[in-house]
């Protein structure tokens, strides 16, 4: 089962403060029982690596304490055993918890529109963040370019929504849109026992996470090849001729990264008594990862960082084994 999400990794160095609201349940004998949890969190004097102005200090970057953030959630987790016979037992453990971060106060300034940069550096462009912290938001939000698109559906280049009205692109221009961290998530674990065969499944989603596709930003522009002698191009992907700055932090390349995913699936069979009752032996297999449901079209949408820079896929990991016990 999974616990009440953090939603962030911005870390504390001063005062918490959090209120619970929480009932358990039991029912038949306790063969249904669980409980369901509200929760406030409010964190003072947040803790994180960020930008500073330069010749402020000896390096461009350094942890800070920028203000505080609110977490609010809900968390129902229920444990049933469907089935409980001689010969058959079915257990089935399911949680869904879903949060919500606010940044509250930024002590660098009161401007309702000021931000600071976080998060992980992008490859294209100027190696500069996508990511933000504002007042009224959640933590590490895009802070991004809003992409304008053809009839088709096709981004257009260099074309980007003037959201000032200014008559000119720049950074007044950029917006905040989504955040790394899902809303819901969810678990759901089931061990079906049956006379010797024992069989064991668990299923994991995420709700509402988005992810900048960092890879697919730094291989989709003919410019940023061209003057390499072998050039690789994502040829099933939208090209640009010329990516450019505003093009790496457009939101064309933050994506939904909602998934379901496998992590594991057992199937095993018990001897119980073998060589006159001196030996209990147990034959299992075992897959982990062995699938995941998404639409994202990167690698893997489970990128802690909400920067998807991966280039190798997450295994898929099969195992056989044998547990004996004299």
């Amino acid at each position: 089962m999974c616990s009440s999400p953090t939603a962030t990794t911005l870390t504390s160095s001063g005062r918490r403060h959090t209120w619970n609201v929480g009932v358990d349940f039991g029912f038949l004998n306790n063969r249904i029982n669980g409980s369901l949890d509200f929760y406030k969190r409010k964190t003072k004097d947040l803790l994180t690596f960020t930008t500073v102005p330069a010749g402020s200090n000896l390096t461009n970057a350094l942890n800070m304490n920028i203000g505080d953030l609110e977490n609010t959630g809900i968390e129902f987790t229920v444990s049933t055993r469907p089935i409980v016979t001689q010969d058959l037992t079915w257990s089935s453990d399911f949680n869904i918890a879903w949060n919500q971060n606010k940044i509250t106060k930024l002590t660098a300034g009161n401007d309702p529109d000021f931000f600071i940069a976080a998060g992980e550096g992008i490859s294209a462009g100027t190696g500069g963040t996508v990511q933000a912290h504002m007042v009224g938001h959640p933590a590490y939000s895009y802070y991004v370019y809003q992409q304008v698109y053809d009839q088709d559906g096709n981004p257009i280049e260099g074309q980007y929504v003037d959201r000032n009205g200014d008559g000119q692109i720049t950074e007044a221009d950029k917006y905040l849109y989504h955040s790394r961290d899902p809303k819901v998530v969810l678990t759901w674990s089931n061990s079906v026992n049956y006379k010797n065969w024992d069989f064991g499944i668990v299923l994991r989603a995420n709700i509402g996470n988005w992810v900048y596709n960092d890879f697919e930003a730094s291989n989709v522009s003919k410019s940023s090849t061209a003057s390499l002698p072998l050039s690789n191009l994502m040829a099933n992907r939208f090209i640009f001729n010329d990516l450019g700055v505003k093009g790496a932090m457009s939101d064309y390349f933050v994506r939904n990264a909602s998934f379901l995913r496998c992590d594991n699936i057992t199937v095993g069979y018990t001897w119980p008594s073998l060589i006159n009752d001196a030996l209990r032996l147990r034959l299992y297999g075992a897959v982990q990862n062995p699938f995941v449901i998404t639409k994202y079209n990167g690698l893997d949408p489970e990128v802690f960082s909400g920067v998807d820079k991966n280039i190798y896929p997450r295994p898929i990991t099969v195992s056989l084994g044998v547990v004996a016990s004299f």
